[in-house]
């Protein structure tokens, strides 16, 4: 071997070590930070925080190994379906914001902007390329972004739900945090993610169940759901959330991500009724069944919500589980027709007006 080619593989050696050291120094900065100081002290005082971890009201039992390994054998066996076959299509026309009324624009998973008597509110923003701590690794997603993040417009708040990486992405985070004055409306204990990042102090409102604030004239308040959560190794230092957004014109329940539980009735007679639900219908599998909603269940909430059109989110965008691809809107609409419960299923991008919602067009069977 030649002094030259040597010299050549060292070099390679070290662009390779140095391109990993950047993509390890990006993944520990995305799993975010720790509560501490009057974050910890928040948590310690939660009803739903006990030895170290946030609980749900009922007990599941997603975590059993076995039936892991059931779900990994479902994900070999499904392979073929999990995609669609054509283009997911997307509605990528700029437009005014919407200065009365409610509107809704679904941007794929759970990320969307709710305009609400001209208030912006955008909740569980993930603009980035992958659900992952990496930005090379981890699932992918199946189309391109509606709109660019710095062509959003103005953002009064941005709502999260919990922080698991399909829901909280570091780099939207930090360009909403740098091109908005929008404050952050989170669960207890995801500030300190947001710490981490950069976002001010002051922007950031951290909330129990039950908390809530008010957004120019919206009030926004965090409401009980079943998940967990976790970025590193570390599972539930930080607590989940369904969200309510109401206004003048109108009344939105975002379930975030959640499984089925006996408190819908509750929130519904509460804070409701809705005029529309942003139900989460994807990613189920029956071992997480406490834990995500599957179709029927995202049905049998609205019943019980009260919760108007329901608008399915939480599916379309990332494989994350080895059900079919469209199979969420399928069995969904099934279930919606059988219980008389009103459904939109916007294309990816495209503004609904929740007073006259598109009519179903089944753009999932040209994908």
């Amino acid at each position: 071997m030649t002094k030259l080619n040597r010299l050549a593989i060292a070099a390679g050696a070290a662009s390779a070590l140095g391109a990993l050291a950047v993509a390890g120094k990006d993944v520990n900065a995305s799993i975010g930070g720790r509560p501490a100081g009057s974050r910890l002290d928040r948590l310690n005082r939660s009803a739903q925080y006990r030895a170290g971890a946030f609980h749900n009201t009922h007990r599941g039992t997603s975590s059993m190994p076995t039936s892991q390994r059931d779900v990994l054998r479902r994900f070999r066996d499904n392979a073929d379906t999990r995609k669609p076959k054509q283009p997911i299509p997307v509605v990528s026309a700029s437009r005014a914001p919407a200065t009365t009324g409610l509107h809704v624009t679904w941007f794929g998973h759970a990320s969307a902007l709710v305009e609400l008597d001209g208030v912006r509110l955008l909740l569980d923003p993930v603009w980035g390329d992958r659900c992952s701590p990496s930005r090379h690794v981890g699932p992918k997603r199946l189309h391109a972004v509606p709109v660019p993040l710095s062509e959003i417009g103005h953002v009064d708040a941005v709502v999260i739900s919990h922080d698991h990486y399909d829901h909280l992405d570091m780099d939207t985070i930090k360009a909403l945090a740098g091109q908005s004055d929008a404050v952050f409306l989170v669960p207890l204990g995801v500030g300190a993610h947001l710490d981490a990042w950069g976002v001010p102090a002051h922007r950031v409102l951290e909330c129990d169940w039950e908390d809530g604030h008010d957004v120019g004239g919206v009030r926004v308040t965090a409401v009980e759901a079943q998940h967990f959560s976790g970025r590193g190794l570390r599972r539930d230092g930080t607590l989940w959330a369904s969200w309510v957004l109401s206004g003048p014109s109108g009344k939105v329940f975002f379930s975030g991500d959640t499984g089925y539980f006996p408190g819908y009735e509750r929130i519904g007679a509460e804070h409701g009724p809705f005029d529309v639900s942003l139900m989460a219908v994807g990613a189920y599998d029956p071992a997480w069944r406490d834990i995500h909603l599957d179709p029927e269940e995202a049905v049998e909430a609205t019943l019980q919500l009260r919760g108007g059109l329901l608008m399915p989110i939480h599916w379309c965008t990332f494989v994350l589980a080895p059900h079919p691809w469209a199979e969420p809107v399928e069995r969904l609409l099934v279930a919606a027709a059988s219980n008389g419960v009103p459904v939109a299923v916007p294309r990816v991008g495209e503004r609904v007006d929740v007073s006259e919602p598109p009519a179903l067009d089944a753009w999932w069977e040209l994908a």
